[in-house]
């Protein structure tokens, strides 16, 4: 084992389960001090807890996946079928199912969903977007999307696919969005 190598926790390590994957940053004789990624934890443990896996060895193609929020080695059914890419390979999510769970938060109910329903833009008819302004023709040029409090379940409005995708990358947090602005800012000429 070398500084550098990305291992996994071959045991329970602490709070850190089995499979989670690190990166050693320091060698001591038997022990190792290891960042374990998903936790952003450094945790000191002995050379025999650790295996060291080849990251690019993980993901489409293989029996295993790394999800990029737990940062854990898991089954590739541990993970939803998201798309089927231009050879009609099926790619899943880049998160885990149970990942997933937090991500999604509260869903829509159905009472939710006809009360947006009711004011759902008529398909055919010119939509702008309330976020983006971008102008489209329902169901033909844009996608639309009932947009919802991801921790109450509450809907809000009706919003293109485009930024409805945003938000999720942001995870609806204005705190992400206004480092955004800030970062966008920084490099304004």
């Amino acid at each position: 084992m070398n500084i550098n190598n990305f291992v996994i926790a071959n045991k329970d390590i602490d709070n850190i389960v089995k499979n989670s994957v690190g990166v050693i940053k320091a060698l001591n004789g038997n022990s190792a001090i290891v960042l374990f990624i998903g936790k952003n934890e450094l945790k000191r443990t002995e050379i025999e807890n650790l295996e060291i896996i080849d990251i690019y060895k993980t993901g489409k193609g293989y029996k295993n996946k790394i999800c990029n929020i737990c940062h854990i080695l898991k089954p590739i059914n541990d993970f939803e079928i998201n798309q089927t890419d231009a050879k009609g390979i099926k790619t899943t999510r880049p998160s885990c199912r149970e990942c997933r769970k937090a991500i999604d938060g509260v869903k829509l109910s159905n009472a939710e969903k006809r009360r947006m329903d009711k004011i759902a833009p008529a398909k055919g008819s010119i939509f702008v977007c309330p976020i983006c302004e971008k102008r489209s023709i329902v169901g033909v040029t844009a996608n639309l999307v009932r947009d919802h409090n991801h921790e109450t379940g509450e809907g809000r409005e009706w919003i293109c696919d485009s930024c409805n995708t945003g938000l999720g990358r942001f995870k609806d947090n204005p705190k992400f969005l206004e480092k955004v602005i800030e970062y966008l800012h920084k490099y304004e000429k």
